[in-house]
């Protein structure tokens, strides 16, 4: 399981600009908006996704593991999740329903299939934007 943002605006990797003149834009770092998404992986298929207009904290992890990952896993599952302070915070939750967590190294989201799958939609939806 993991949590990824999705930018509303595309970044332009090109521009035009007249001959002999710079090509510069402006991009608004802090006002950006992005929506959110938290979502598991089983069998490389994405399940119990859900999307977010705020910033995933603490609160919103745990009710997203209560109320959308508990009640779609069907049997008892060892759940794999990367070091992110917040979600110890759910250990003792998912224990009690059966389920297991094994927490990934730090900095390691290349031991995480789903960072794979998140990188593949922003893929798909970069090229999506562009046309």
């Amino acid at each position: 399981m993991d949590e990824s943002g999705f930018e509303h605006e595309t970044i332009r990797p090109y521009g035009y600009a007249l001959i002999g003149k710079p090509c510069i834009d402006r991009y608004n770092w802090q006002g950006k908006k992005r929506t959110n998404v938290i979502g598991a992986l089983y069998e490389r298929v994405l399940f119990a996704l859900d999307y977010f207009e705020k910033n995933i904290n603490g609160d919103v992890f745990y009710h997203w593991c209560k109320y959308t990952l508990i009640p779609s896993l069907k049997t008892k599952c060892v759940i794999v999740m990367d070091n992110a302070s917040f979600h110890k915070r759910v250990q003792k939750l998912l224990n009690r329903h059966g389920h297991r967590l094994l927490f990934l190294p730090p900095y390691s989201p290349d031991l995480n299939p789903i960072e794979k799958k998140w990188a593949q939609a922003k893929f798909l939806r970069q090229g999506w934007m562009e046309n």
